[in-house]
C-alpha cells in the first residue's frame, strides 16, 4: 500500500518521530535519514511562537531550515494548547470561534488561534500533511461536554477545509502535487457521538482520518477496543493516522486494525531515560503474517523487549546493545559494535550528550525495523 503525498510515493505503514519545534532531540536531519525514517512531525503553534511566521517564509518552510528530505507532517497545536488551558485555566478558554489565549492571570490582553489560523500557520510552515484544529474530548467529559467537543470540531473542520481550499488555490497547488489534509475524529469512548463525528467529517472530505482522543483506560493500560472501534468508522479503503500511537506493540496491533501512520515521543522520550528498545527475535526471520499470528494470539512480547542501560551489569559489557539491531551504534567491524554497552553506560553516568543521541538512534533504528517487517508481505 502506497501514499502520494505531493510529487513523492510512500510505501505504507509509516512512523514519524516528534521533531516539534523543527528537530528529534539530539538529532539532526542526516541522523534521521541515517535509521531510514522518511517523514517526521512538527508542531505548528510551537513553531509559530520561534522562529515565526516570517522566519519560516523567508527560509521556504521548516523543510528547508531542517535540510530534510523526506515529508513534514504537523500537528495543528490544539491538544498542546488544550493541555496548557487545562493545567492553568487563566491562559485561556475555548470557545466555538477558536481558542482565546491570555497572556497572563489578569487577562489583560488576548489572542485568538482558530481553525483558519492554524491552516495558514501550516502552509507558511511548508507541510505536507496538515492536521485540523479540532476540539479535544477530555476522557473525564460527561454527555455535553462531549457533544460539545464532537460538533465544535465537525464545525472547525469545515473552516479548516474551505481555508485549505482557499490556501491551494493561493499558492497555485494542482491536485496532484498538494499537500494532504487530516482531520481528528473525536468522541473519546462516547460510541454515538464518535461515530457522529466520524460521519460527518466524512461528508466533509479528507484525506486522512485521524485517532482523536485518549487511547488510555483509567488504569494506564493501552485501550485497544477504543481504537479498533475508531478504526472501523471510516471505510476500508481510508488512510488512518493513530495519532501519538506509539510502542512497538501498539503500532503492529493497530496497523492490523487499519492503521497506516504513525507518530510518538516514545523512542526518543525513552532514550533519554536510558530505556533502549530491543529485539528478542532476529527481525529477518519476521514477515507480516508472522506478526499478525502472534498479535492474535497475545504473543508479542516473545518479539519485543527493552533494556535499561543505566544497570550496573553492563558497565563492563563489550557487546552491542542488540545483537540484532543494525543502527549505527550497534554495527559492528570485525566483531566489535560501534558502541558497546559498556561505553553507553558510561557516558550516560558521566551525562555527556552524545548518550542521548546515540540512544535515539539505536531506538528509532528499531521503529523503522518494526515498519520495515509490517511492509514485508
Amino acid at each position: 500500500m502506497q501514499i502520494r503525498i505531493k510529487n513523492k510515493n510512500y510505501q505504507l505503514p509509516i512512523y514519524l518521530p516528534d521533531a516539534t519545534l523543527g528537530v528529534a532531540r539530539n538529532l539532526d536531519s542526516m541522523d534521521l535519514a541515517k535509521v531510514g525514517l522518511e517523514g517526521v512531525m512538527v508542531n505548528t503553534y510551537h513553531l509559530i511562537q520561534i522562529p515565526g511566521e516570517e522566519i519560516l517564509q523567508k527560509v521556504g518552510g521548516i523543510k528547508k531550515m531542517m535540510n530534510w528530505p523526506g515529508f513534514v507532517s504537523s500537528d495543528s497545536g490544539g491538544f498542546q494548547l488544550f493541555s496548557l488551558i487545562r493545567k492553568n485555566p487563566d491562559m485561556g478558554k475555548v470557545t466555538d470561534e477558536g481558542i482565546v489565549l491570555y497572556n497572563g492571570p489578569k487577562k489583560q490582553k488576548k489572542t485568538m488561534f482558530t481553525p483558519e489560523d492554524s491552516i495558514r500557520m501550516q502552509f507558511a510552515l511548508g507541510s505536507d500533511v496538515m492536521i485540523c484544529l479540532d476540539d479535544f474530548t477530555p476522557p473525564e467529559a460527561n454527555e455535553k461536554r462531549t457533544e460539545e467537543s464532537v460538533m465544535r470540531t465537525i464545525s472547525w473542520a469545515k473552516r479548516a477545509k474551505a481555508e485549505f481550499t482557499q490556501q491551494l488555490t493561493k499558492h497555485g497547488f494542482e491536485e496532484n502535487n498538494r499537500p494532504l489534509l487530516l482531520a481528528p475524529i473525536q468522541g473519546h469512548t462516547n460510541d454515538k457521538w464518535r461515530a457522529y463525528c466520524s460521519e460527518e467529517l466524512q461528508k466533509i472530505g479528507f484525506d486522512i482520518y485521524g485517532l482523536g482522543g485518549w487511547p488510555f483506560l483509567p488504569d494506564g493500560k493501552f485501550d485497544y477496543s477504543f481504537c479498533e472501534k475508531n478504526a472501523e468508522l471510516t471505510s476500508k479503503d481510508s488512510y488512518r493516522f493513530a495519532l501519538g500511537v506509539g510502542t512497538p506493540e501498539n503500532i503492529v496491533r493497530l496497523f492490523f486494525m487499519g492503521y497506516q501512520f504513525f507518530d510518538c515521543v516514545l523512542p526518543t522520550r525513552d532514550a533519554r531515560h536510558q530505556r533502549l528498545y530491543v529485539f528478542k527475535v532476529d527481525p529477518k526471520a519476521l514477515d507480516r503474517e508472522a506478526l499478525r499470528k502472534l498479535a492474535e494470539e497475545n504473543r508479542l512480547n516473545e518479539i519485543f523487549d527493552y533494556t535499561y542501560i543505566s544497570k550496573g551489569k553492563f558497565s563492563t559489557d563489550n557487546e552491542a546493545v542488540s545483537e540484532f539491531c543494525d543502527c549505527p551504534i550497534c554495527q559492528k567491524t570485525n566483531g566489535v559494535p560501534q558502541v558497546s554497552k559498556a561505553y553507553l553506560h558510561h557516558l550516560f553516568k558521566i551525562e555527556d550528550g552524545s548518550a542521548f543521541r546515540l540512544a535515539s538512534l539505536h531506538n528509532l533504528r528499531t521503529y523503522v525495523k518494526v515498519i520495515e517487517i509490517l511492509r514485508r508481505a
